[in-house]
């Protein structure tokens, strides 16, 4: 194999490898869920683009009494998530069930090279945007002074990913 072959070969594996992270993330984020004692979790399966214009408003809608949870799973590259990120069927429908008593809606994001995540409620990250903002950095969790409704969810280092305590995060959530 040339020099040239084998390097466009590793740069498509590259790209492959950061494209599936996000996949991989989400199923970190579905198993460290079905570890709580009492919680459904639902998957909702990303469509292939918007495929004959039918998109969903999150990838997990998660029940453990008396709140539902839906979610959007984020990982980015770097120290900011862009708003573009999320999709408008996303926000707009996050939006809305976060208006609905008993119901928590937002982004989980994991920063992959800052090794953090933190879930931000999208009627905070709509806050921001009506200020201006065009995305959100990891560290803004840290910039609050503890003045926010975003939380760190903290877990055990494992190789690559993170082994989620999601109890902790729950009950987190639902005391604020």
């Amino acid at each position: 194999m040339s020099v040239n072959r084998r390097w466009k070969r590793r740069k498509e594996l590259t790209i492959n490898n950061m494209q599936n992270r996000g996949k991989q993330f989400e199923n970190v984020i579905r198993n460290a869920f079905e570890r709580v004692d009492g919680v459904s979790i639902d998957r909702l399966n990303d469509n292939t683009a918007g495929f004959k214009g039918i998109a969903g408003i999150c990838d997990f809608i998660v029940y453990k009494e008396p709140y539902e949870y839906y979610i959007e799973c984020k990982s980015v590259h770097g120290a900011s998530l862009p708003f573009i990120n999320i999709t408008d069927t996303q926000w707009n429908g996050l939006l809305e069930k976060s208006k609905i008593e008993g119901v928590y809606a937002g982004v989980i994001c994991w920063w992959i090279n800052k090794e953090k995540t933190v879930f931000m409620p999208i009627q905070t990250l709509q806050l921001m945007r009506e200020v201006g903002m065009k995305s959100v950095r990891y560290d803004a969790i840290d910039d609050c002074d503890g003045d926010t409704d975003m939380i760190e969810i903290k877990g055990k280092k494992k190789r690559v990913f993170w082994e989620y305590d999601m109890e902790k995060f729950l009950n987190e959530l639902s005391n604020m």
